[in-house]
Formats: structure tokens, sequence, C-alpha cells
């Protein structure tokens, strides 16, 4: 038996499970969260599905301080690497990087901000559940909360932004679409702010409506390159090895939530915005023109990320047909990308004033969470009784 091996069966079982917590875990709660939000904004409500909803967002922030806590138990009481018996007998600290960042091998560094999506996704649900039943103080707080949120996406996104290139990482075996992952907090901001600035006053909601634009901008064209590079790859290596076919599906992810950040801040616009924001143009009111133009172009983008979706979905059941894949923690990767196209249809449905639209995305949401059922339940399986972490 190797070294590693006797370390881990010599390790508390809640040592185990800490020792193997990494960035990619916060996939776990991001898709919680997005479930939570997911049964909120589902067009055909039932009796007893607000109250569902609010249960999966309380267990979404367990979730989410259980694995910031692993990782800070982790720093603070590090755990010795055994060296090979053949250079020594003693056992080797982590290096400040493993410690405190927890980026043991260079391609860690594209799932660091997965942590600010599960974040962002509690701040939607705390928008959605805890609005109608707070007072002044949340909507107040939810607005710091945004600038806060925005400013540490975009800081992470120039750092990262900067910082691999700098080091010549690579995403090595991993597919090529991880690398929007720096630029897919800032994009969020725009979700976010379409989803606050309707409680929000005037004075503070056409700030926050000008930055979530900003920023959603950014990310969603640093996602068209990126995307272009993906394609490139399919195009030239074929499909990513199974094991990362989960992956795929990230890039259903920013066509649909940038559907969803422009439509509710178009909305969100005609509430707030003065009659003739922009004032060269006298005649119309800019809202609805803001609104009529997100509309049509949403459309396009709801092609876009279905194309991509069809794609992944073909490249992963084709590795279940054919039992090339097991269940990993990457297949986490599925869940909040495809939540978001299924917000991103209901969106479209209410806007469009389509009922049949509006069927489809019940149907969609109905398999949605019977993929996240299932999930989880392969989780809990691989936790549970085969003590996988």
């Amino acid at each position: 038996m190797s070294d590693e091996a006797n370390g881990a069966h010599s390790m508390s079982p809640l040592r185990q499970v800490t020792s193997s917590v990494t960035w990619g875990w916060y996939a776990i709660a991001l898709s919680w969260g997005g479930i939570a939000v997911l049964l909120h904004q589902t067009p055909h409500q039932f009796p007893g599905l607000t109250t569902i909803g609010t249960i999966i967002f309380i267990a979404d922030l367990v979730l989410y301080t259980t694995i910031t806590l692993c990782l800070l138990f982790e720093a603070v009481h590090p755990r010795k690497i055994p060296k090979p018996l053949e250079e020594e007998e003693e056992e080797e600290s982590p290096t400040f990087a493993a410690r405190w960042f927890h980026i043991k091998q260079p391609q860690d560094l594209y799932f660091v901000p997965v942590a600010l999506l599960a974040f962002a996704t509690i701040i939607f649900s705390a928008s959605s559940y805890g609005t109608p039943h707070c007072g002044r103080w949340l909507i107040l707080t939810l607005n710091v909360l945004f600038w806060v949120y925005t400013g540490v996406s975009l800081l992470l996104a120039i750092v990262l932004g900067w910082w691999i290139p700098y080091t010549g990482t690579h995403h090595g075996s991993h597919y090529a679409i991880v690398q929007v992952l720096p630029y897919f907090p800032p994009m969020l901001s725009g979700t976010m702010a379409g989803l606050l600035a309707s409680n929000q006053a005037p004075a503070q909601a056409v700030p926050m409506l000008v930055g979530g634009t900003t920023m959603q901008g950014l990310g969603f064209l640093m996602f068209l390159v990126i995307l272009v590079q993906s394609l490139g790859e399919l195009a030239t290596d074929g499909l990513p090895t199974p094991a990362v076919r989960p992956e795929m599906f990230i890039a259903v992810g920013p066509p649909s939530f940038t559907i969803i950040a422009m439509v509710s801040m178009a909305a969100a616009a005609g509430e707030k915005l003065p009659d003739h924001y922009i004032s060269a143009a006298t005649s119309v009111r800019t809202a609805d023109v803001l609104l009529i133009v997100t509309v049509a172009a949403s459309v396009f983008l709801w092609a876009l990320a279905f194309f991509l979706f069809c794609l992944a979905a073909l490249s992963m059941l084709e590795a279940l047909w054919h039992r090339t894949i097991r269940f990993e923690t990457l297949w986490w990767c599925m869940v909040f990308p495809i939540t978001g196209f299924v917000l991103a249809t209901i969106d479209l449905a209410e806007y469009l004033s389509s009922a049949p639209i509006s069927w489809v995305s019940t149907g969609m949401t109905i398999g949605q969470v019977a993929l996240w059922l299932c999930i989880t339940g392969c989780q809990l399986f691989m936790w549970l009784f085969k003590r996988e972490f």
C-alpha cells in the first residue's frame, strides 16, 4: 500500500473529509443555490413550493459555510505530506499556496472563482426569499453586498487574468471552457443587478444597473473569446476525455445568464430610469427601447445556449452509453449552467407572453430538479457508502 493510502487510513473520518475539500466543492453549494432560485422563479407554482425553496436555500447556506470552514481548518491545521521512503522519513509541510490558497496544482486556479459564484446565489436567494419578510435593512444590506461582490469579482478577474498567463498555466486535461471561470463572477453582477434593482430606490438602482451592465459586458465578451478557442479545440482535437465532459456544460451558462441579466435589468430600468435617461433620444423612453432590443437579442443568445447544451448533452450521453465515465464531484459543473438555461427560458416565456414556452420551461424545471436529485444521490452514495471524498 502506498504512503498516501496509509496516510489516508491513519486519519480520522473528519480529517479525511476536510483534507479532500477543494475549490471545486463550491460547485455543490452553487448548484443548490441555483435550484433554490429556480424554484422561486418557475412559472407554475403550487402550495408549499416556496417552503421547499426556502429549505434548499438554508441547506445551501449550511453547505457553503461547511466548505469554507473545512478550507480554513486545513489552512490553520495543515496535514503534513509523507515523503517517499527512498528520500527521507520525515514528513513535508505543504507549501504556502497549497496551505492558504489550496492551490495543489496550477489548474486549481481556474476553480477559485466558483466560491464567488456560490456566494452570488446566496445573495439571489436572500433577495427572493428574504425581502418579502424583512424590513428595509435587508434591501440596504443587499445593495452593499452587490458593490462588494462586484469589486471583489472584478479584482479577482484582473488578478487571475494576468497571473494565469504570467505563470504559463494551461488548462491541462480540462476542457478549454474552464478558462472562462475567472470572468464568470463579473457576469453574475449583471444578474444580481437585475434581481436587486427593482427593490432599490432610483438613486441606488441606476448606478447598480450601469455597473451590472458593465460587468455583464466584460464577462460575456471574454466568454466569446474563450468559446472560439474551445470550439477550435473540438474541431482539431475531438471531444474532451470522458472524465471532463461535464465541464462542457459550463459553456451553456454565459449566454443563459446574459439573457437573465439583460432582460431583468431592462425590466428594472422601466421603473427606475428617467424617461429620457439617454438625453439625446427625446422622442422615446430609454427603458422601452432597452427592453425591446434586449428581448430580441435574447432570442439569439438562447439559440446559442441551446446549441452548446446539445453538444454537451450528446457528448455526455455518448460517454454514459459506452461506460467510459464514472461519477465524480466534477459532475456538479452541469447543474448551475443548465439551471441558468432553464431560467433564461422562463424569462423569455414571460416577456414573449408565450404560454407554450412557459409550459416548456416548467417541464425543463422538472427535468433539472430530477438531475439535481440524481447527482445529489450519487454524491451521497460516494460519501456515505464508498467513503470517497
